[in-house]
């Protein structure tokens, strides 16, 4: 279906709000840049809503009615609510600034949005400490909606919906899919809009809490984190392969990757109850050890019973989550392809309640879901990678000494040509070691690199100790053999045979240039064979990582048939 047209720059709208420029459109609305003239030609957004029917009004007035009645700095302020042209407008604060995902995308090589693969990168395309101080007080403002009297949903959180201001403040807009949260009352059958991969589950069918909010949030912070979108929340359901944030980013602290699990458990009631507790958990927990109480007051004696000593404080074990089943499994609703960044009034997808389902009774509303839970697949624990100059500077060590011990110990030349090939195999094993758990070839490449300099290092100075040594105990039998003092030093050193070859007599500068040659090309060969060690282990671990999808995908079926 076509749009209809943009407004013209001029247009004037309600007599005093004339059309500067088209912002941002979609299926359901535009917004526009607009002045003001009853306000000293102040500047504004003009969001047009095409959609007049009362239930539409409605949602308008809805989304007017929260923002009117919140004031914070971190929400657009609205001025004014009015219908002409046969479309409804709100006047809303003109915020500048860049969405969060036109953030991203600025800072991603090639602009590719939310496909990196794990132990690609070092970092994401946003740091923990950025990420935090750009939405925690998106929190605390979600957590007064929440914590109202008749909760308040937004429904509608990703990257696109938060605009960063050139002060570096946060402010969460487009509350079109705004609706109060009755639990009494939530049964499930209003139209779902889903943004996909921020979207829980839960919202495929209808049904939203205030753990939604909560779900949707932690995706945008994912994405920030890692520059990878998590899944689709109805694929989830069925076969959970979200990627741990720290596989995709180690810089993370582990504070923050525990947070963003549980915020993007699957079943809502898994998940952090209320905003506050997400907030606390992705803040530095405060220092408390000048009030823990290290001295015991002891219980007074009485004159029948003597004093006893003070008991230990238990704290009652929590409580299972209850776990409401039904023998219907989770529906799988026909799922259009929206658009799942467009950011204001970006095209979310809406479909029809499905045919013939009618969803189980509800809940108090932080309990599980009605549907029956599904076993989520476990992942794999995060484990810090092996670094390459660690494993190079390994294997270079061992290299080197056993080279050095090969060489110094025996006479034939051979040997030294097998210590040659020995070290090719070396900076090989660093590679492969270095990625068969993951990683690009490149770190295998480097490692191999650091092998080389490090087995170089260790070669000469094992050679040089043991030459030494050898040459000395030449020394000390020759004086014994009554050889005179000038000639021993020089008759011992020609009595060490090693699998060192000879060098033609050279000048210093032509031996210098020789060395750093012959330096050269090692270290070259180094890196290359690392490389290949490196591409070895990386076919490895993918196809390890392939094997153990399959059998998990394949336990699953053997659990539901």
């Amino acid at each position: 279906m076509a749009l209809p047209p943009a407004l013209p720059p001029g247009t004037v709208i309600g007599g005093h709000y004339i059309v500067d420029n088209l912002v941002n459109s979609g299926g359901f609305g535009a917004v526009y840049r607009a002045i003001d003239t009853s306000e000293g030609n102040r500047l504004c957004a003009l969001k047009e809503s095409y959609n007049v029917t009362p239930a539409a009004r409605r949602q308008a007035l809805m989304e007017a009615s929260v923002l009117f009645t919140v004031r914070s700095r971190h929400l657009p302020e609205v001025y004014d609510a009015l219908e002409a042209n046969g479309r409804f407008y709100l006047v809303m604060e003109l915020i500048e600034g860049q969405n969060l995902l036109q953030l991203v995308r600025s800072r991603v090589p090639g602009g590719i949005v939310g496909e990196q693969l794990p132990y690609r990168q070092q970092v994401g395309p946003c740091s923990e400490q950025e990420v935090l101080e750009w939405l925690l007080p998106i929190i605390d403002i979600l957590q007064e909606l929440h914590s109202r009297s008749n909760p308040i949903l937004h429904r509608d959180i990703k990257p696109g919906n938060i605009i960063l201001r050139p002060d570096h403040s946060a402010v969460l807009v487009d509350f079109g899919l705004t609706r109060l949260y009755d639990p009494r009352r939530d049964t499930g059958t209003l139209a779902r809009a889903v943004t996909e991969g921020f979207s829980p589950p839960e919202q495929y069918i209808g049904r939203t809490v205030p753990q939604s909010d909560i779900y949707s949030l932690a995706a945008t912070m994912y994405l920030l984190l890692t520059n990878r979108v998590p899944p689709l929340g109805l694929q989830r359901s069925v076969n959970d392969a979200l990627i741990p944030p720290r596989q995709l980013n180690p810089s993370l602290s582990p504070r923050m990757e525990n947070a963003l699990l549980k915020a993007l458990a699957v079943q809502f009631g898994l998940r952090y109850q209320t905003m506050r507790e997400f907030g606390d958990a992705l803040r530095e927990p405060p220092f408390t050890g000048y009030s823990d109480q290290t001295i015991a007051a002891p219980v007074q004696s009485t004159g029948t019973q003597p004093a006893l000593a003070q008991a230990p404080l238990r704290l009652p074990a929590p409580s299972a989550p209850t776990i409401t089943q039904t023998a219907a499994p989770y529906p799988q609703p026909p799922v259009s392809h929206p658009t799942a960044y467009s950011p204001g009034y970006g095209p979310v997808s809406y479909s029809p309640p499905l045919a013939g389902y009618t969803p189980a009774p509800p809940s108090y509303p932080y309990q599980q879901p009605s549907y029956a839970p599904i076993p989520q697949p476990m992942i794999a624990p995060v484990t810090a990678l092996p670094s390459p100059s660690g494993q190079g500077c390994l294997w270079g060590l061992i290299q080197g000494l056993l080279a050095g011990i090969i060489v110094v110990f025996t006479p034939d030349q051979g040997n030294f040509y097998l210590a040659i090939i020995m070290g090719f195999a070396f900076y090989l094993l660093a590679g492969f070691i270095t990625t068969r758990r993951g990683g690009g070839a490149l770190r295998g490449g480097w490692a191999g690199f650091w092998s080389g300099i490090i087995s170089t290092i260790t070669f000469w100075t094992v050679y040089g100790v043991c030459y030494a040594v050898l040459w000395i105990q030449a020394a000390q039998l020759l004086s014994q053999e009554h050889v005179p003092a000038d000639k021993i030093w020089e008759r011992a050193r020609e009595s060490i045979h090693t699998a060192l070859p000879p060098s033609s007599p050279t000048d210093a500068r032509t031996g210098l240039i020789n060395l750093a040659v012959v330096a050269s090309i090692g270290l070259l060969l180094a890196y290359g064979l690392g490389l290949v060690g490196g591409l070895l282990g990386n076919s490895r671990y993918k196809a390890w990582w392939n094997r153990k999808v399959q059998q998990q995908q394949l336990q699953q079926q053997r659990a539901h048939p």
